[in-house]
């Protein structure tokens, strides 16, 4: 088992035929990736190839210890089918989601099950090689209490919030010392297959396949909006991420929507983000409170001097004023780009995820007012608009998700 069998199905063969077979192979496990365990003639029916044929395949998936026999379900009077479905314990996937303040840890089997977590881990995310040093040291104790042997995990899929090239995976927003890139450092240290990306993505994906009840959405057009300390977004076309000529699709956060004088974090003047981010919320609250308006947020801010997300949206499940007026203030701005989004892709589904959608009801609806206003009717008609449903599990599990989607080549 491992990383051989995955290489051996990528690799172009000199017969026809054989490449047709390693397709089918992986249509055969994408399919039971998003619609879980199926019968022999189900499977035929999806590839549209032969019952004997698929009978083919599914043996040699098995022969390879891929696929396992999960029993038998009947399929019609006192006839009975066996039904297949991923080994789990075939292969596994590292995740690491690196945030503000903690790093969260995670270890999923091939059947997409996180079996293992260590989370919110006391973490600052800085400029340095001791940040850097940090994150290794923490992946290294993790692995060390895993039960599952090194040589099963075939990956580590690492996500942090910022521009990253996915084709040549260097980060262009933190990390820039040394000479090797964060990428190799990481294998070199840790013996592992390491993919980058950034954490809106990584939440997206998540969130795709595991947003409704544990399945991937029915729709094919679906964006996915990352609310956290900054704002972007992902989009799904057909089922596939959409990821730009370098990677960098998404960064909603930086379009130029509001006349003001706040410098971004890019360096430009009146990005979407100034106005319309946990950022954002945080120096509102802040400059209300010294203006003289009371909050329950006062007494956080004079015990650790600073204010984070989940302080904000706990002030607001108890009800406080300011952190409520607060919310509605940003969430209407956010409404008002997501408004530009509408016009622009047209999507069927629009999920508010990241940090600030554990707000809720408070943050969804004058999200929804805002984009009622500056859309078009005629577009957002058609665009459902949803709070998350697996909430801050969905960048972590993204992570593991795109380790094993890239490996069997599925994107």
């Amino acid at each position: 088992m491992g990383i051989k069998i995955f290489t051996h199905l990528n690799e172009p063969s000199s017969s026809v035929t054989a490449n047709r077979d390693k397709e089918r192979k992986k249509n055969v496990i994408m399919h039971f990736t998003t619609k879980g365990e199926s019968t022999i003639p189900e499977l035929s029916q999806y590839l549209n190839s032969s019952i004997p044929t698929t009978a083919e395949l599914i043996s040699e998936l098995l022969e390879e210890g891929l696929v396992v026999d999960t029993g038998r379900k009947s399929i019609g009077t006192g006839r009975k089918a066996r039904i297949y479905g991923l080994n789990p314990d075939s292969c596994y996937f590292l995740g690491v989601e690196i945030k503000k303040y903690k790093i969260n840890i995670g270890l999923m089997n091939f059947n997409g099950c996180i079996v293992q977590s260590c989370l919110n881990i006391p973490f600052d995310f800085l400029e340095s090689e001791q940040s850097l040093d940090a994150i290794i040291k923490e992946i290294r104790k993790f692995l060390l209490k895993t039960q599952v042997p090194k040589e099963e995990i075939l990956g580590l899929g690492l996500s942090l919030a910022g521009r990253i090239n996915v084709k040549t995976s260097h980060i262009l927003s933190i990390y820039h010392f040394g000479n090797a890139p964060v990428k190799e450092k990481l294998e070199e240290e840790l013996g592992l297959k390491v993919y980058l990306d950034n954490d809106s993505r990584t939440i997206s994906y998540g969130e795709y396949y595991f947003g409704v009840n544990g399945i991937p959405y029915c729709e094919k057009n679906v964006c996915i909006l990352n609310l956290d300390y900054g704002i972007a977004i992902s989009s799904f076309s057909n089922g596939v991420p959409i990821y730009g000529a370098s990677g960098y699709a998404g960064e909603i956060g930086h379009i130029p929507l509001f006349n003001n004088e706040k410098i971004c974090f890019c360096g430009k003047k009146g990005c979407f983000e100034t106005e319309a981010s946990g950022l954002a919320l945080i120096e509102f609250l802040i400059n209300k409170m010294k203006n003289g308006s009371a909050s329950r947020l006062q007494h956080t801010i004079d015990k650790k001097g600073y204010l984070e997300l989940e302080d904000i949206i706990e002030a607001v499940h108890h009800g406080d004023n300011l952190a409520m007026e607060g919310v509605a203030e940003v969430a209407y701005k956010i409404g008002k780009g997501l408004a530009v989004a509408i016009n622009l892709l047209n999507p069927e589904v629009i999920v508010l995820g990241g940090m600030l959608a554990g707000i809720g009801e408070s943050l969804l609806l004058p999200v929804k007012s805002s984009v009622m206003e500056y859309s078009l009717t005629m577009v957002n008609e058609d665009t459902k608009i949803v709070l998350s449903s697996i909430g801050q599990k969905a960048g972590l599990m993204g992570c593991c998700l795109l380790v094993r989607d890239k490996i069997i080549d599925l994107i």
